[in-house]
């Protein structure tokens, strides 16, 4: 079972201005990512937003393949698009994508635990992600949230109604709803348009393995500043 990765990357250095923790960095989270992935049965694609040259990534581009687009509205979808024809023919319907925005860090044994958790359930996986969504804990909207739990031997995965634009999925399963992820706008929308029409779900894993890198929403229970390094 190979995972695909398909790296949403644009031209931006250090940090932003966005409510970030003080030892974020985007490079960081790449090298990390880089990292957990050696030496396991992983394809990685960046997607880069604009030119490798102009972008600290450049160092690694011997590492990886790229490719360049340009920002025209919905960079996102360009990313689907270009998964879709690179995967049309050279995979079989085991193995995963895993489309991943630029902002997220990982703990090092989660390339196994998706695996794991694909193999415990080769049936009806929807959606999964690596994130466990600190909101879920103290958000009043998820007072009554009721989740479904499911377990491999290492971990607890629930249900949860949405997550970001960093998830994994079957081949299978991204052929089956392209027509929405390229779409329709709008991450928590567009999760619960699938659960309401096409009953699809999204699993997240309690702790998590990887965390979006935003003050108060990262990931509990772990010492993310300890594994950015």
């Amino acid at each position: 079972m190979k995972i695909h990765i398909f790296y949403s990357h644009y031209e931006i250095t250090g940090t932003d201005r966005k409510y970030r923790p003080h030892w974020f960095d985007y490079e960081k989270c790449f090298v990390n990512l880089l990292n957990t992935i050696e030496g396991k049965n992983v394809e990685l694609h960046v997607v880069m937003d604009g030119k490798v040259e102009n972008n600290w990534i450049k160092k690694y581009k011997d590492k990886y393949i790229t490719h360049e687009i340009k920002g025209e509205g919905r960079p996102g979808c360009k990313m689907l698009q270009i998964a879709k024809s690179l995967l049309d023919d050279k995979t079989n319907n085991v193995d995963l994508m895993y489309f991943l925005e630029n902002d997220y860090l990982h703990v090092d044994n989660w390339v196994e635990e998706i695996v794991t958790l694909f193999q415990t359930y080769p049936q009806g996986l929807n959606y999964v992600s690596l994130y466990d969504h600190n909101d879920k804990y103290f958000l009043s909207i998820y007072d009554n949230l009721v989740s479904k739990i499911f377990t491999t031997k290492t971990r607890h995965w629930r249900t949860t109604p949405s997550t970001c634009g960093s998830f994994v999925m079957s081949k299978k399963a991204f052929e089956d709803d392209y027509d929405v992820l390229s779409t329709m706008e709008g991450d928590h929308h567009k999760f619960l348009w699938l659960n309401e029409h096409k009953n699809r779900f999204v699993l997240t894993p309690i702790p998590g393995l990887s965390t979006h890198c935003m003050e108060e929403l990262l990931s509990p229970t772990i010492n993310w500043k300890e594994i950015n390094g």
